[in-house]
């Protein structure tokens, strides 16, 4: 009976593990839910989350009508296209801000759902295979933080994409973030502009030549970022980037 025993004590080790990782429980209210991880919100959460119905056809961010944005006619982000599936406000603002301090589950469910919104818009071809990358931290931030949450996101979209058909493959070192940059949230677009510029660096250009390439954030506010990062992997050879996040501020002011 000792053996059958130890079978079963790893059996149920591995039951628990299971669990933990997917829990049956709402990832924001902890509320129950039966069929985790198909669904990894309940309903009531999954209501109040801001999707984004109408979105300009360049930067992906929530606006009044199709069409291109004010924004982005003023000054045309250097991205390829931004996909995003919700706003930045409300229960999903809450939500970004809760991964960001260390919720890990909830960066499986807005990978799947950025994974999605990029799956229902993208007119590419399928077969062929993507680069994702995150959004990179410095080195200082992330041993401070202990994690990278964009990776995180990153990860959850290759494995979405992938169930979904795509082709993906990823890497954390071919993008780069050289310099700490300042706080963006009260910033002009000039000065957010100046303050990224020159942060990125592409580490890797090798892997960047002729590649379509996605790169994955939590927050889009002005798209200066994604900008930034673009220009840099453009310079290496990309031959599109899009710029992936899980919430963007509204154009709707």
């Amino acid at each position: 009976g000792g053996t059958e025993m130890g079978v079963f004590a790893k059996l149920a080790d591995k039951i628990r593990a299971a669990t933990e990782e997917r829990g049956y429980t709402c990832d924001l209210c902890g509320g129950e839910i039966f069929d985790y991880p198909v669904h990894r919100l309940c309903q009531n959460c999954m209501d109040k989350m801001p999707r984004i119905e109408r979105f300009c056809q360049k930067c992906g961010r929530e606006r009044v009508s199709d069409g291109v944005c004010l924004d982005c006619k003023a000054r045309i982000p250097q991205f390829t296209q931004g996909f995003m599936p919700f706003v930045y406000r409300g229960r999903a603002a809450a939500a970004v801000n809760r991964m960001k301090t260390g919720a890990p589950s909830l960066a499986l469910f807005f990978g799947e759902e950025i994974a999605r919104v990029f799956a229902a818009r993208y007119d590419g071809d399928r077969e062929e295979p993507l680069l994702v990358l995150p959004v990179p931290m410095t080195v200082a931030a992330r041993r401070e933080r202990g994690y990278n949450q964009a990776a995180r996101l990153a990860e959850a979209v290759c494995k979405e994409l992938v169930r979904l058909g795509f082709i993906v493959e990823t890497d954390g070192d071919v993008l780069q973030k050289r310099r700490e940059t300042a706080q963006q949230k009260h910033m002009s677009f000039t000065e957010r502009a100046d303050n990224v510029a020159g942060a990125y660096h592409v580490h890797k250009r090798a892997a960047c030549k002729g590649r379509k390439i996605l790169l994955v954030d939590d927050i889009m506010t002005t798209g200066s970022t994604g900008s930034e990062c673009a220009r840099r992997l453009f310079g290496a050879g990309a031959s599109a980037v899009y710029f992936l996040a899980a919430t963007a501020l509204s154009e709707l002011k």
